[in-house]
């Protein structure tokens, strides 16, 4: 996804933030509750594999369901013309992977 590009006309692209064998997550804006958020998109080329669809649904049901304060909160879940996406809390800092590394 491109810097400045919304999701369903609402999150607006500011930098990807990683990206992963089924997803990207992106840091994004919500320009209706004025917020930063990461955006989780499922990849274009599986976009059209109802078993990734499923999957990414899935995942979406389940993480839903989790309240914890060690977990990030999930906002939205949605499909923006064929594009699916998950809207999660955004929380600023370092990857696992950045401080395995960091920690040798």
């Amino acid at each position: 996804m491109v810097k400045g590009s919304k999701i369903n006309d609402r999150y607006q692209i500011i930098k990807t933030l990683g990206e992963g064998g089924m997803a990207n997550v992106y840091l994004a804006h919500d320009t209706i509750l004025d917020r930063s958020v990461a955006v989780k998109v499922l990849r274009g080329d599986l976009a059209n594999d109802e078993k990734f669809v499923r999957r990414f649904q899935r995942e979406a049901l389940s993480a839903s369901s989790l309240s914890h304060p060690n977990i990030v909160e999930m906002y939205d879940v949605g499909d923006d013309d064929g594009q699916y996406y998950i809207v999660m809390e955004y929380v600023d800092g370092k990857t696992l992977k950045q401080v395995l590394k960091q920690r040798g």
